[in-house]
């Protein structure tokens, strides 16, 4: 097996809620293993079985990561058209069991989330404020012709005889460790890499949006990583047939090129107005600040929701024998393995 697998998340905790892309990820599995409520210290123990016996059979992993402290969440294992993933009882089931558990310690989970998602839309009217400032001083003429620049470099007239497929995910987080991101992981295979610079408005989300669609189009499967913070906006595109990645590369995921072959875009320097930070600078200033108080309010109650859920964790690892683990994690692993593409 190649050493090489990818990490990801496919939900997070948001400014617009609890948003999941499980259905982008598994819905197009054959075979999809749901865990509820699963300690991640036994959810890890599970993921490494798969991963080793994927390894033993000369498959990749993909190894899904938990938004709330990056533990494992779930595994995919392509080669077998086969997927685990444990749904956290804080999670957004329909029809959760968490509803009818009178454990204070998930009360006090949940809210504790709800809070951070409050602070988290906080910030994001904070940060419209702050987009606003470029999106009244933007040139979206000339950033459209940047955007068809760009796909003509990338793309061209290059073209696959299939339909283009895509899934939806997030390449990082707002743990309670903070942001945090698998970039590096991502895009260490691909050849071309592309940083998207820009500011908050500058439209980096419709370049991508644009580029992925027209990949789509052209038959090329395409990774569409969201905004951990606004899953309405875009921050990373591949497309591995072209062995190409685009990606916002700006705080809190800022990265600089560091081979041969990566190219920086610069939004900002093609399509807005000289000089527009310097113009603004005070009232630029004045809103970061006040985004990044909110922020640091939401880092704070994820915090506190990561001590209550370990506490429920704790009840719950107390009443599992090690036998009934290993019955469950053969069974896990028989039911991923015994079936075929």
């Amino acid at each position: 097996m190649p050493d090489f697998s990818l990490n990801y998340f496919i939900a997070s905790n948001s400014s617009r809620g609890y948003v999941s892309f499980f259905q982008s990820n598994f819905g197009r599995l054959k075979t999809v293993v749901r865990l509820s409520g699963y300690p991640s210290i036994v959810v890890s123990d599970i993921v490494s079985g798969l991963c080793s016996a994927a390894r033993d059979s000369g498959c990749h992993a993909q190894l899904i990561h938990n938004c709330l402290d990056n533990s494992m969440e779930g595994v995919i294992i392509p080669e077998k058209n086969a997927g685990v993933i444990n749904f956290p009882l804080y999670g957004e089931e329909e029809y959760p069991v968490a509803a009818i558990l009178n454990d204070d310690n998930l009360s006090q989970t949940h809210a504790c989330l709800a809070g951070a998602v409050r602070h988290f839309s906080a910030a994001r009217t904070i940060h419209d404020r702050w987009e606003q400032i470029y999106v009244s001083n933007m040139d979206f003429d000339a950033a459209n012709r940047l955007t068809a620049r760009t796909i003509e470099k990338v793309i061209g007239e290059k073209t696959l005889g299939k339909k283009g497929a895509q899934v939806h995910r997030y390449f990082g987080a707002s743990t309670v460790n903070g942001a945090y991101d698998y970039i590096d992981n991502l895009t260490e295979d691909l050849e071309k890499r592309y940083f998207i610079k820009g500011r908050p408005g500058t439209g980096k989300s419709t370049f991508l949006g644009k580029i992925a669609e027209y990949a789509a189009a052209a038959g090329f499967d395409t990774e569409i990583y969201h905004c951990a913070f606004d899953p309405n906006s875009l921050d990373m595109v591949i497309l591995r047939e072209l062995s190409v990645v685009l990606f916002d590369s700006t705080s809190p995921h800022e990265y600089f090129p560091s081979r041969p072959d990566d190219e920086v875009i610069d939004i900002y320097k093609a399509a807005v107005a000289e000089k527009t930070d310097e113009k603004y600078r005070t009232e630029i200033t004045a809103i970061m600040m006040d985004y990044k108080a909110e922020v640091a309010k939401a880092a704070k109650q994820l915090a506190r929701a990561k001590r209550y859920y370990d506490e429920v964790q704790k009840g719950i690892i107390s009443k599992i024998s090690a036998e009934a683990l290993g019955l469950a994690e053969k069974k896990i692993r028989d039911t991923v393995f015994a079936n075929s593409p």
